[in-house]
């Protein structure tokens, strides 16, 4: 059959266009978003403190999980845990009698209620209602006889020590005795993994023993349970298979009972210590003679003092600000040093695997710069410049560094590359490499800290150019022809991995390289580094060959039927991937979109915009890329609430005419978001607002306020949730443009929704850092009639200016803005509810929109 090519800018279904055409004031809201998900319902939320290696999880029906999981086999890992000795345990609570487990599946039993110490601080709590009695579990983490650190500096002795109380509740008139019933397993029924499951069966139990206070594995002390004011604590050898455990559940063998008896409305607590890992006698005596409750505070105060410096954002959404604050502590626990390696990290799958994503990493460190926490991202982008090498690790052979015979040039051993971390290293990766380029390069444009910059061997500025002079020579291996003609990918990177199965020349890895690159020449310029404009001609002759090479296999590929019979073009992930049929759901399938998201192509390239409407248009049924995973977690629900998967059945039915890759723009792998990022460029704000809050909807835990890779899947998990917290920030402040290194725009309030914008309503960012160095503070008022909008903005010691700063004004009604005064003097209006202010390196404005 042959399909009539239409080369529109925006070829959209007729469901889109009518989708677009709504009033200016008929945009998504967050809960309008929330109503067309499925919950996720197995949230999973991390305790540690920074620099400590490891955390323990806490799952959505309160059991503690402590690994790491997986890599175990890896000598870099058995050197790391060594010193836990046994430490694999999977505690698991039930309360009632006869006991019960109450959602060991996870099904979001309405019997369950979870959230966070003030709505942000990475305190879990995890609430049970059974038999008429509340149960308040809290969790927390610290060091045994150190406090929390600002600037944390690990020693070799440090114990990380989980705290876990229980609180019972007898809410009723009457008298109740209470029972919790607490089982140690090994970690045979948890997987924490791709997706986060807990078997109703519970594991076997660990070899354990309890000598009060002391629950001992052999002579050495594994948890430490002391006697309670009230109740008693009874150990049992055995009880009898337990509700809610599965219908396979064998007896559960050494269980631990707390029996107390509560009048109405009385409460009392139980205290639970758990090491990470074994630890000594003598060790345990220091612990047990600590207090908890001062621990407990200390604690608290730390996370909160974190939570609450520099770079706050404040918008009318209660939920929003909680999420905002919290992934600076979220975040924070998982900046670790491996101290047998001498490695820093940002982890990308705590208690897991923990194998190292550096590109993960880079991604998200200037969320922590920007919420001026520099002491957290600087080890780990020092040992960035410490891991550079000459050595790809595999990284041409094959997916995963394997050798699987991957056809390419090969890359020149040279030094410079940035995506080796040894044994460490999950992926080699070019996304590695690129990543870390912007990571440095952004860290400097934010700090502006010269002695850290440094200029000689081992300096970050020498890595950075190193890094950037490497991408220079691999492709200059690639600039070659056969039988007269250029290969397809001239003048991109060699071969590649790309992610877990796909490897070749892929705009991923090109376009992330480009993307650091523009960073460190942007730097470069603004140091007036003598190689500036030599390295500038070598990013445009880039950025040029990933245009052409990718237009021309745009050309070559295989058109997107459309159901009236006209057809659409596509642009490839990979220039020798030439039918869309083979794409699948990971993060390189939307690689030209993500291409212009961050400017290897101009966000407006016809390409992108090729790009976009296919992934709009989807593809015709029983072709192309299907997802599977919705069907399981129906399967699996067996009449019960299923698993947040079954959100990809509208998307991926087998039976529909057609399918796509995303729902409302959020992609089945949520850690790498392109829709906030490609909409905010392109200035698209209709669709950025529907990813925003279909992505706030369906990929974060709403009680623990925390992201996850894919839904119901590993929780935090890099660099979602740093991701996303930059997007919500460049809605406020927003460092645009210069694609090809050159100077950017600053953009302030460039998309703050109508929902945002009710009368009354206040807004703010307060000490945010940027780019251009020095801080920007706003205070947004909307006027009790929502005719105006009243503003403060301040910006102070900018080292380098912007080539302008715009600031969009929006009624919270879709009126446009009529009219401006900037310091009591009239503003132009520029289309699109724009105002220019002036660009100095600091200043304070008194700004009034009207709307009338």
């Amino acid at each position: 059959m042959k399909f009539k090519i239409i080369w529109l800018l925006f070829p959209l279904l007729a469901w889109r266009a009518a989708a677009l055409a709504q009033s200016p004031a008929a945009e998504w809201t967050l809960e309008e978003a929330i109503s067309h998900w499925q919950p996720m319902v197995r949230p999973v939320q991390h305790v540690g403190v920074p620099g400590y290696p490891f955390q323990a999880a806490v799952l959505w029906d309160g059991a503690l999980v402590f690994g790491p999981l997986d890599f175990r086999q890896l000598k870099v890992m058995q050197e790391e845990i060594a010193s836990l000795g046994d430490n694999l345990l999977h505690l698991s609570f039930a309360h009632g009698d006869p006991p019960r487990f109450l959602d060991r599946r996870g099904s979001g039993s309405p019997a369950l209620r979870r959230f966070l110490e003030l709505g942000r601080l990475p305190i879990p709590h995890v609430v049970a209602r059974c038999i008429g009695l509340e149960w308040d579990e809290r969790v927390f983490a610290h060091l045994l006889g150190r406090p929390l650190d600002r600037h944390p500096e690990p020693r070799p002795d440090d114990l990380l020590v989980v705290q876990a109380s229980f609180t019972a509740y007898n809410p009723g008139p009457g008298k109740r005795t209470g029972r919790l019933w607490m089982h140690f397993g090994d970690t045979s029924a948890i997987q924490l993994g791709y997706k986060c499951a807990q078997k109703e069966e519970p594991a076997p139990a660990i070899a354990h023993r309890y000598e009060a206070p002391l629950g001992l594995v052999g002579d050495q002390v594994r948890y430490l349970l002391p006697k309670p004011a009230k109740g008693e604590l009874r150990w049992h050898d055995e009880i009898p298979a337990l509700a809610g455990a599965g219908e396979k559940t064998a007896a559960l063998k050494a269980v631990i009972e707390w029996a107390v008896p509560l009048d109405p409305g009385e409460r009392a607590s139980l205290r639970l210590s758990i090491p990470y890992g074994l630890i000594s006698r003598k060790v345990a005596g220091d612990l047990l003679s600590a207090d908890p409750e001062r621990d407990y505070e200390a604690v608290r105060k730390f996370w909160f003092d974190l939570e609450h410096g520099a770079g706050q954002i404040i918008t009318p959404d209660a939920f929003v600000n909680d999420y905002l604050a919290a992934v600076a502590g979220q975040m924070a626990q998982q900046v670790a040093f491996r101290p047998r390696s001498r490695v820093w990290m940002y982890k990308t799958s705590p208690n897991h695997y923990e194998g190292y994503w550096p590109c993960n990493a880079a991604k998200a460190l200037p969320a922590l710069d920007f919420r001026g926490l520099t002491h957290l991202s600087r080890p780990v982008l020092r040992s960035f410049v410490e891991q550079q090498s000459d050595d790809v690790r595999g990284m041409d052979k094959g997916v995963l560094g394997r050798d699987e015979g991957l056809a390419g040039e090969g890359y020149a051993k040279a030094h410079g590359f940035l995506g080796n971390f040894g044994e460490w290293t999950a992926n080699p990766l070019l996304l590695s490499h690129g990543l870390g380029m912007w990571a440095l390069a952004t860290h400097y444009r934010i700090t502006r800290d010269d002695q850290w910059l440094g200029s000689g061997p081992g300096s970050p500025l020498r890595a950075m150019i190193e890094a950037f002079d490497w991408v220079v020579l691999q492709r200059r291996r690639t600039k070659r022809e056969v039988d007269g003609k250029k290969v397809a990918h001239w003048g991109l990177l060699p071969a590649a991995s790309a992610h877990d199965w796909l490897a070749g020349n892929t705009i991923f890895n090109d376009a992330f390289c480009a993307y650091g690159m523009a960073e460190v020449l942007r730097l470069l310029r603004e140091i007036n580094h003598p190689r500036a404009e030599e390295l500038a001609r070598e990013l445009a002759d880039y950025r040029a060959c990933i245009h052409d090479r990718y237009a021309e296999a745009r050309d070559r590929a295989r058109p997107v039927p459309l159901p009236d019979g006209t057809a659409i073009p596509y642009v490839p992930r990979m220039v020798q991937e030439l039918d869309w049929a083979k794409l699948d759901w990971t993060y390189t399938g939307y690689g030209p979109l993500r291409a212009g998201a961050w400017g290897a192509l101009d966000p407006k390239d016809p390409l992108v915009d090729q790009a976009l409407a296919f992934l709009e248009a989807g593809m015709p049924k029983g072709q192309g890329a299907y997802f599977s995973a919705h069907q399981a977690a129906l399967a699996e629900a067996g009449g019960r609430r299923p698993a947040a998967d079954a959100n990809w059945a509208d998307i991926s039915d087998p039976q529909a005419q057609r399918h796509w890759l995303w729902r409302h723009y959020v992609e089945y792998e949520t850690m790498w978001p392109i829709g906030g990022p490609l909409f905010l460029a392109r200035d698209d704000l209709p669709r950025f607002f529907e990813w925003l809050f279909h992505n706030l909807a369906a990929a974060i835990h709403r009680d623990w306020r925390v992201g996850v890779e894919s839904l119901d899947g590993v929780p935090s998990c890099a660099p979602g949730d740093g991701e996303r917290w930059q997007c919500l920030r460049k809605m406020f402040v927003h460092e645009y443009g210069g694609w090809d290194g050159s100077k950017q725009l600053l953009g302030l309030l460039q998309a703050l929704p109508r929902s945002w914008l009710k009368p009354g309503d206040r807004l703010a960012v307060r000490d945010l850092p940027t780019t251009f160095g020095g801080r920007v503070t706003l205070e947004v008022n909307i006027a009790p009639g929502g005719n105006a909008v009243r503003i403060l903005a301040e910006w102070r010691d900018f080292k380098t200016l912007p080539r302008a700063i715009r600031m969009r004004l929006r009624s919270g009604d879709g009126r446009s803005l009529r009219s401006a005064k900037v310091n009591g003097e009239d503003a132009n209006v520029l289309e699109g509810d724009l105002i220019e202010l002036p660009v100095t390196e600091s200043d304070q404005h008194r700004i009034v929109g009207r709307f009338e």
